[in-house]
């Protein structure tokens, strides 16, 4: 019981750590990202910056991590409460639920991924795949979610939706594999050579407790953004 209740004060110190991280990073970067570079890309008869530039990368990591290191409850506990205190303070937008939820899935994803086999150096390709798979899932449902609220109901505003989104897609890509080759690989790296020793297990009922409630939130996105 003592040793239960130590790893989960272990674990929620963890976590705050996370959460600090993340709502100091998101508030004090905000203001500093310097201008999209003067490269330009020209889809569909449509010409603008290859890559618009913002901190999706450091939420999209520590969503990451938290799917790494921690228990299922915080794949949602961790990113929606960074984002839920930044937004509070910098705003946001009618699809507020479809960028909470999606960094949810990012976490989610790599929580479903770890396993004692998996969580070593040599399956460091398998991580970054993975990672990349979830950021094109993010931007593949946070679009969607645009879709829905901005641009007209058909193929036509879907093609136009995901074309203008393609800037942030190719900065969401490749900041993010920065920061996870900084980032994740040490901690991967620090956990094969057992200087941190995260708890691996999970138990058969968090998987899909976990699918089925990350499933609500993006029927409940999807249901708030038509009403």
């Amino acid at each position: 019981m003592k040793q239960m209740l130590k790893e989960n004060q272990s674990k929620i110190f963890t976590a705050v750590i996370l959460i600090t991280i993340g709502v100091i990073g998101r508030l004090t970067l905000s203001g500093l990202l310097p201008s999209s570079p003067s490269l330009y890309i020209t889809i569909n008869g449509i010409t603008q910056p290859m890559f618009m530039m913002d901190l999706f990368f450091l939420v999209a990591v520590i969503s990451i991590i938290s799917g790494l290191l921690l228990k299922s409850y915080f794949v949602f506990l961790v990113p929606i409460s960074i984002m839920m205190i930044t937004d509070i303070i910098l705003g946001n937008n009618f699809i507020i639920l479809f960028t909470w939820s999606g960094f949810a899935t990012i976490g989610l994803i790599s929580y479903i991924l770890r396993s004692k086999n998996k969580f070593t150096t040599k399956n460091i390709p398998l991580f970054f795949g993975a990672g990349i798979g979830s950021v094109l899932i993010y931007d593949l449902w946070t679009n969607f979610g645009c879709w829905l609220g901005w641009y007209p109901h058909n193929i036509s505003g879907l093609s136009l939706c995901y074309t203008l989104s393609i800037p942030f897609t190719l900065w969401h890509l490749i900041s993010t594999s920065i920061a996870m080759a900084v980032i994740v690989i040490p901690i991967v790296y620090l956990k094969e050579h057992k200087i941190i020793r995260p708890d691996l297990s999970i138990k058969a009922i968090e998987k899909p407790i976990s699918i089925a409630l990350l499933t609500t939130i993006m029927l409940l996105s999807i249901a708030l953004t038509l009403m």
